[in-house]
């Protein structure tokens, strides 16, 4: 973003602009969204949309660090009112249902998940968003459960995101019989790599 907004105006506007951006991507290939699109549908002005943002690429940016802050503070909130599991099994598929939930319920948020790609557009090499979700993911993990095992704790993580991420891809591209089983072994890929950092080790 040019700059972040100080008044309550300035924040409706950007949020009028990043909802547009989001339903429109629901719709539409990032390629056929201009900004001329984004304001109409968010009704405000082309000046005021260049005040905070420079193309349509950065608005789809912000979008994406949204939709990531808006997960990652759901899942916070598990953690922080004492509502998440007693185990970091049924903790993790808390969060997956999360991830679930939003796909379903929140326009946009299927098209840009937490990656720095779009339709193979690139939006931002400076931030590893990706990086962002494993940090803070093992960081609530590990206060909870604790890290176990040698394996490196952010990395592992890093993986499991980035690897949850592309299979949800895929089992919304397959046949809705094969679903299922495409989900189920994300499931048991998610354990097996989060097992090496959070499952306690036999002696």
């Amino acid at each position: 973003m040019r700059r972040q907004p100080v008044q309550q105006r300035g924040a409706a506007t950007v949020s009028a602009i990043l909802d547009a951006c989001a339903g429109l991507l629901n719709e539409y290939d990032y390629d056929d969204i201009t900004t001329a699109r984004i304001v109409d549908v968010a009704g405000v002005p082309i000046g005021s949309f260049y005040q905070y943002f420079p193309d349509k690429r950065s608005v789809v940016h912000a979008l994406a660090l949204r939709g990531m802050e808006n997960y990652l503070r759901e899942v916070e909130e598990l953690f922080t009112k004492d509502l998440i599991a007693r185990t970091w099994r049924e903790a993790m598929h808390q969060v997956v249902a999360v991830y679930n939930r939003m796909l379903a319920d929140v326009p946009g948020f299927g098209r840009v998940r937490f990656s720095d790609m779009l339709d193979s557009h690139r939006l931002d090499s400076s931030v590893d968003q990706y990086e962002l979700m494993a940090e803070r993911l093992a960081e609530m993990f590990v206060r909870r459960f604790g890290a176990h095992g040698d394996a490196p704790v952010v990395l592992t993580f890093r993986i499991a995101v980035q690897t949850a991420d592309a299979l949800f891809k895929l089992a919304e591209r397959v046949d809705e019989n094969e679903r299922a089983h495409v989900v189920g072994t994300a499931d048991e890929l998610l354990i097996g790599m989060l097992g090496s950092v959070l499952e306690p080790q036999s002696p």
